[in-house]
């Protein structure tokens, strides 16, 4: 079965129904219906950070989403400390790239559970030879 990377990028799409990314997030949706779902702790963090300012309805939202990560079954939320440092190394292997610690984190992860597809917008995913999943 394959397993989907959740990035950043999917969660606000899908959560705020005023991001222009919306639409896209719904068509992919059904995607990931019984499907295998794999983030980390940084990317919901940076999802809430995203989402701070979008007024109580939206974060409760988030909040309601962000359990819901959590309990479900078909999640696996990587909370490893190993992960951070895996990604500072990537990191400073990849100084020519403009990539944040959150996308080497989550790259890191894609290779050490051999995901190749991500929820993502992000290009530099594809820079890493990941499948973007975005349409």
């Amino acid at each position: 079965m394959r397993r989907y990377f959740v990035d950043t990028w999917y969660l606000i799409a899908l959560t705020d129904r005023f991001d222009a990314n919306h639409p896209v997030a719904r068509r992919i949706e059904p995607i990931t219906r019984g499907r295998a779902l794999v983030t980390h702790e940084a990317v919901l963090t940076e999802f809430l950070t995203f989402l701070a300012d979008a007024g109580s309805m939206t974060r409760q939202m988030a909040v309601r989403r962000v359990r819901a990560i959590l309990e479900q079954p078909q999640w696996t939320v990587e909370r490893s400390s190993d992960l951070f440092s895996a990604a500072l190394d990537f990191y400073s292997r990849r100084l020519d790239k403009a990539y944040s610690l959150v996308d080497c984190m989550s790259m890191v992860l894609m290779n050490q559970q051999k995901i190749t597809h991500a929820l993502t917008n992000d290009h530099h995913f594809r820079q890493e030879g990941f499948t973007v999943v975005n349409e």
